[in-house]
């Protein structure tokens, strides 16, 4: 027979008396799901990628005065990125070159950045007109790199200009390039010191304006 209670059991009081006169202690029925849960995260099927080539990156960005650009670029280091994997399982991420696990960037990183002026809509059907980003808007902004780790971010320590170009893109119609006004993609090249910075950092772009608002802003993840 079923005992009657005397008085009726609040649901908690309900589950307190469950677990009090359960065959298996509380502390075993934690220690067989902290089992289970880990016997699921190893038996998650690792993800592999292959970071030959180094890291790519791209962005649009927009200035005040209506101007548009795309912001793209690559993340390199001689003999680093060749054969470097990145391996995520359920238990983490962890990163091996030539089967060896490395956890920092190489002292130096090698970063080109290609400013392309761009429309700010693909719709055909938007006619607006937009001025053309000139030498002097481009000689106003401002290039800051950060490391990034979750939400934390702390400006790059040390960092150097090692190439800068400009070239003029080619309109759409060749017969109107007396008609419309050049339009030109800035590169440039930098080199980044990067020794014992942990692989789990993101080196983040952001393109500022004179004003401090921020124009384009992206990240090289690994």
């Amino acid at each position: 027979m079923f005992a009657v209670l005397a008085k009726p059991m609040t649901f908690a009081a309900l589950l307190l008396f469950s677990a009090a006169h359960s065959g298996a202690p509380q502390s075993r029925i934690e220690d067989r799901t902290t089992k289970s849960r880990s016997k699921e995260l190893k038996n998650v099927k690792p993800t592999v990628w292959n970071l030959d080539g180094g890291v790519f990156f791209a962005t649009d960005g927009h200035l005040p005065n209506g101007s548009c650009f795309r912001l793209s670029g690559q993340m390199t280091a001689p003999d680093f990125f060749d054969g470097l994997r990145r391996v995520d399982t359920g238990e983490g991420t962890s990163y091996f070159l030539r089967e060896k696990v490395v956890t920092e960037f190489p002292e130096q990183l090698f970063v080109t950045l290609h400013l392309l002026d761009y429309p700010c809509s693909q719709d055909l059907k938007d006619t607006a007109v937009r001025p053309p980003i000139t030498r002097e808007i481009i000689s106003g902004l401002r290039l800051n790199f950060y490391w990034k780790e979750g939400l934390a971010m702390r400006p790059v320590e040390s960092s150097k200009r090692t190439a800068a170009s400009v070239k003029r893109l080619s309109p759409f119609v060749p017969a109107a390039a007396n008609e419309v006004a050049p339009r030109f993609e800035w590169n440039y090249g930098f080199t980044i010191e990067s020794g014992g910075v942990p692989l789990s950092n993101d080196l983040v772009f952001v393109i500022e304006d004179e004003d401090h608002k921020i124009a384009a802003r992206t990240a090289a993840r690994l």
